[in-house]
Parts: C-alpha cells; sequence; structure tokens
C-alpha cells in the first residue's frame, strides 16, 4: 500500500454521516495540506445516527459523535444547512467539476466523494403530509421527541416493523407512549430474521407493551392539512397524535440525475470505490457495494460498512492504492433491554436454531462453514461468530459447540482448525 500524494487540492464531501466523517479522519493522517470542504444537509455537526436512541432517553448529548471542535481539529471547511442540487463532474483532465447548490451558488471542486446516506422511502399515499414523522434525521427525530416530552403526543402509529420502526417503537414504549405497530408480512424485521427468530423477537416486544399487528396493509396515511391517521386495507382508520413512517430506506440520489455518475440501486463504484465520473469517490448509505459473501453488489446501509468505505477512500484520496474487500451484511437493535444481532444470509443447506440462556440463535450452515446467524436476547457469541463468518472456514469439531450457551471467543481459541 504505497502512497503518492497528489499537489494540494480541493477536495468536497458530500455528507457529514460516518462514511463522511470517516473519509476525513482517514485522509487527514497523511494529507495536511489539501483544502476539504464537508457539506451537510442538516444544522448539525456531524453526529453517529446509532447514538440517537441513547441521547432521547438521557439528553446528554451523546449523539454529537464529534465535538465543535471537530472541524478545526481536522482543518475542514464545515457548511451545515447547505443543500447540493447539481453534479457537474470535469469533462477533460485537469479541469475542476462543479456542485450546484440551493439558492444557485456554485462550488468548484478537484476531487468529490459522494457520501450523502439515504432517505425514507415511504411509497404510500399522504407519506408526504404534515405530520408524517421518520428518524432518518436528527432534526425530525428531535422535533418528534420534543412533542412527547412536552406531553403533547402519547400515542403512536407506526408503519413498517423493520430493524428501525422496531427501535422506534421500544423507545417510544419506554418514553411512556402507547404504541400501535402495523407489518403487512407475516412477521417482524423480515429482511434480517427468519420466522424463528422473529416470533421470539415479536414475543418480547408485545412483553414490553408494543402493540404489534401482522398481516396487516396499510393503504394510506390520511388528513387534509396535516396527517391525523392512517387508512387500513380492510377500510379501518386509525388515529394517533404521532405517526411515523419506518418503512424502510433509498439512497439519496436525487441531486445526482443528469450528472453521468452511474446508478443502479445505489451508486456503482469499482474495487476503489470511484464511480464512473472522473474523480468521484462514493461511500456509506448511497453505494452499492460487493456482499463479502456472495459478491452481489447491493446498497448495505449499516454504520460499519460506512465508516470503512470511508476509510478505503481516504487512503486512496490521499495517494494509496486500497481496495475495498465487500461489504458485511448486518443489522443491530442493542437498546432498550431487547438486543438483536443478524449477520450473513438466513438460508443454508443446514439450519442450527433454539434456546439459548432465555434469548434465541439461530445459526445457517454451508458447506460445512458458517454462513449466517441470528441472536436474540442474548447476543454474548456475536464476536465468536462474526469471527467465524469472516474466515470461512470448515467448522470441524468446533460445530458441535456452537449452541452451547457458553460459545464466545475461547470456543475458537480451543477448537482444532480454527
Amino acid at each position: 500500500m504505497a502512497s503518492s500524494l497528489r499537489p494540494s487540492e480541493r477536495i468536497v464531501i458530500v455528507g457529514a454521516g460516518p462514511a463522511g466523517v470517516s473519509v476525513v479522519e482517514t485522509l487527514r493522517l497523511y494529507d495536511r495540506d489539501s483544502e476539504v470542504v464537508m457539506l451537510s444537509s442538516e444544522p448539525y455537526l456531524p453526529y453517529s445516527p446509532p447514538a440517537m436512541v441513547d441521547h432521547f432517553l438521557t439528553g446528554s448529548g451523546s449523539h454529537l459523535w464529534r465535538s465543535p471542535e471537530w472541524p478545526a481539529q481536522m482543518q475542514v471547511d464545515y457548511r451545515p444547512g447547505t443543500i447540493v442540487t447539481a453534479v457537474e463532474p470535469a469533462k477533460e483532465s485537469g479541469e475542476r467539476g462543479r456542485l450546484v447548490l440551493e439558492g444557485g451558488q456554485e462550488l468548484e471542486y478537484d476531487r468529490l466523494v459522494i457520501a450523502s446516506g439515504s432517505r425514507l422511502y415511504a411509497p404510500l399515499p399522504g407519506a408526504d403530509l404534515p405530520g408524517v414523522a421518520n428518524f432518518k434525521s436528527l432534526s425530525a427525530a428531535e422535533a418528534l421527541i420534543k412533542r412527547v416530552k412536552s406531553g403533547a403526543a402519547n400515542r403512536a402509529v407506526i408503519v413498517g416493523a423493520g430493524f428501525i420502526g422496531m427501535e422506534i417503537a421500544l423507545l417510544l414504549t419506554e418514553l411512556g407512549v402507547n404504541v400501535q405497530q402495523f407489518e403487512m408480512l407475516g412477521q417482524v424485521m423480515p429482511a434480517m430474521l427468519d420466522e424463528h427468530s422473529a416470533r421470539f423477537a415479536l414475543q418480547a416486544m408485545l412483553q414490553r407493551g408494543v402493540v404489534v399487528q401482522l398481516e396487516t396493509k396499510v393503504q394510506a396515511f390520511i388528513g387534509e392539512m396535516q396527517a391525523e391517521g392512517i387508512l387500513l386495507e380492510s377500510g379501518e382508520i386509525v388515529r394517533a397524535d404521532i405517526l411515523i413512517a419506518a418503512t424502510g430506506v433509498r439512497p439519496n440520489l436525487d441531486y445526482l440525475a443528469g450528472s453521468g455518475v452511474a446508478q443502479r440501486w445505489g451508486v456503482m463504484v469499482n474495487d476503489h470505490l470511484q464511480t464512473s465520473a472522473p474523480g468521484v469517490y462514493a461511500a456509506g448509505d448511497v453505494i452499492e457495494a460487493p456482499d463479502k459473501l456472495t459478491g452481489e453488489a447491493y446498497v448495505h446501509a449499516i454504520f460499519p460498512n460506512a465508516v470503512e468505505q470511508g476509510r478505503v477512500v481516504g487512503l486512496n484520496l490521499a495517494g494509496f492504492d486500497v481496495r475495498y474487500e465487500g461489504a458485511e451484511r448486518m443489522n443491530s437493535l442493542k437498546h432498550l433491554g431487547l438486543p438483536i444481532l443478524a449477520a450473513g444470509l438466513k438460508d443454508g443447506d443446514e439450519v442450527l436454531h433454539g434456546r439459548v440462556d432465555g434469548g434465541w440463535r439461530t445459526l445457517y450452515l454451508r458447506h460445512e462453514r458458517l454462513v449466517g446467524y441470528q441472536l436474540v436476547g442474548d447476543i454474548r457469541a456475536a464476536g465468536a461468530l462474526r469471527s467465524l463468518l469472516n474466515r470461512q472456514q470448515p467448522l470441524g469439531t468446533l460445530k458441535d459447540h456452537l449452541m452451547e450457551y457458553n460459545f464466545g471467543q475461547g470456543s475458537l481459541v480451543w477448537a482444532s482448525g480454527i
């Protein structure tokens, strides 16, 4: 991994989430000379989305992933509340590309990093009505929690029971809100959990006071000037003080229209995380990247992948030649007394599952290798299982111990052939 630093230039990063921050902090380890401009559509310093739940419960400000001194320490021209409306890449080598900002201002760059993350995807009529909330940004989430803590809202309806929807439901329940959740499929967290793990998770949710209705299709959010409730396929109308869309996310790509940056589900990149446009890189929730296990390219919108992709982009900007090894398929819910973690695939030629020390564990094997796991209620085995997932070696005699309650890193040390 050799470095060949370029002359001082202007690097612009669109987005101040985990990927963008990781780009800056990696780049500055090797390059303190290039001008770095970071644009954020939100009026905040960079913050950690996974930390928002703790912030709302404690009010400690722990959501501030980086301190107010961070931009100066990193020598970054940080511009909060700046919205990019168009990208015009350079047409020839040696030319600068250009960004068009809301209001018509322009910003030139030598190299660009697209790290604008994802946005709410709610394919329901009325989802754009005022009063339909989401947790995709700190701005939107803070406004909602302020209403709850002021006593102005005590009944919530959440559409969607994926990981995001479940975390919102647990948070609001902890804050004293009566929560009713609707999922059109027959289980909670269908993208990551199998039916057995999902059933265990559902029981835990019900015990915490969340009312979850499965196989219930929501037709629309309803209201005139303001959202007031939801319309179910059955014709029933359910009204609430808080209405939340938690139906999924999509890469934030609108401002790239007409840019020539190749896209499919997300921004397409090569193994150096370069896009089809010269001098333009991309990282985080906005890109489609190859899966470590299958090689299949798709959008992996999770924090650890964004950080690692940002690191690779930062190294390549600094003049190194670094290839991205692929994304991990993983999701977790670790707050409010209900830890859930799922990683890898959720199918295999052999499946091990059952109760383990008060929790539920499901393991997927292919050709005597671990290719996926799901942990609900007890995630102590997560570190060891992740090691096995990444190594992709035959399990050997270790297979007989995978479902033991005390399975962990120590088990790997003693296992033969691992």
